[in-house]
């Protein structure tokens, strides 16, 4: 996969069941934007405990921002970065559990705002990371300031992760497919870079909405949900069903009917919240 990856960037391409009812209960559903128990203010915010969500994925961001880890047979992909002191103390915490921090050998940024992409510069000088990122959204990381310069292009395209553009939240959002295993079970987990809209204008809605059509007309067979904050797929929720799982019984983080529904959710709301703009209406 990572050689996959690296190959084509040298080349100078663009990597252009249902739930029982006794399940139910360890399975809860994912929030909208309205259940957000948490913020931005680095002051408040608090870094999590790693999460091995599947054999081969960890959560390791904070209470307000996602960051996964996924292992390979070629090292650590790491999906965002953090920001700040947060991107320290998560390398510390990947160490702590036998995750060597130096075999971080790509960083996927999910999209031009610092919480996602300000530690990467940290991690590329630690590890020699690739870092990749949309050109639209590499253009919000250059305008911000940033020393992190342009490394990897990624456009929609496939390798072992599939990649696919979902401007709305930014004009060049990075939404990834790749699969997690659960022992002997494969599972197709989809990470939305950017599931909400944070701007009240009528064009970042229309772009978000046709995200999504996108993604409901071209996913197939997605059935764990992942996003780049965590309130929106319950990720700390579905980790203590996890935690108190029983032999045999289903993963909390496997639902297809739950992100078919999380993506319907987030297309009527923001239909409604385009309506609401295009009236003239706050937000």
């Amino acid at each position: 996969m990572l050689r996959t990856i690296l190959r084509m960037a040298l080349a100078g391409a663009a990597l252009n069941g249902l739930a029982l009812p006794g399940a139910m209960a360890q399975r809860p559903s994912a929030a909208t934007d309205g259940q957000r128990p948490a913020t931005a203010d680095p002051a408040t915010q608090r870094l999590s405990v790693p999460i091995r969500i599947f054999d081969d994925l960890y959560f390791v961001g904070t209470d307000f921002v996602s960051a996964y880890i996924v292992e390979t047979s070629d090292g650590l992909v790491l999906i965002d970065s953090l920001y700040q002191g947060f991107t320290r103390a998560m390398l510390e915490a990947l160490d702590s559990i036998g995750l060597d921090p130096r075999e971080i050998r790509y960083v996927l940024v999910s999209h031009g705002h610092t919480d996602h992409f300000g530690g990467a510069l940290e991690i590329q000088e630690l590890s020699g990371a690739r870092v990749g990122a949309t050109a639209a959204d590499w253009e919000l990381i250059e305008a911000s300031g940033s020393a992190l310069t342009r490394d990897i292009v990624l456009a929609d395209g496939d390798t072992d992760f599939r990649f696919h553009v979902t401007p709305g939240h930014t004009p060049g959002v990075l939404s990834i497919e790749f699969p997690v295993h659960d022992g002997d079970q494969t599972h197709k987990a989809f990470f939305f870079g950017g599931h909400n809209v944070t701007a009240n204008q009528p064009e970042a809605f229309e772009q978000f909405i046709a995200s999504v059509e996108r993604l409901q007309a071209t996913l197939s067979d997605v059935d764990v949900n992942l996003t780049s904050h965590p309130w929106a797929s319950l990720i700390f929720q579905r980790a203590e069903a996890l935690a108190a799982r029983a032999p045999g019984a289903p993963h909390p983080f496997v639902w297809p009917e739950d992100f078919e529904a999380f993506l319907d959710e987030r297309l009527s709301s923001t239909r409604e919240r385009l309506a609401r703009a295009r009236a003239g209406l706050p937000d």
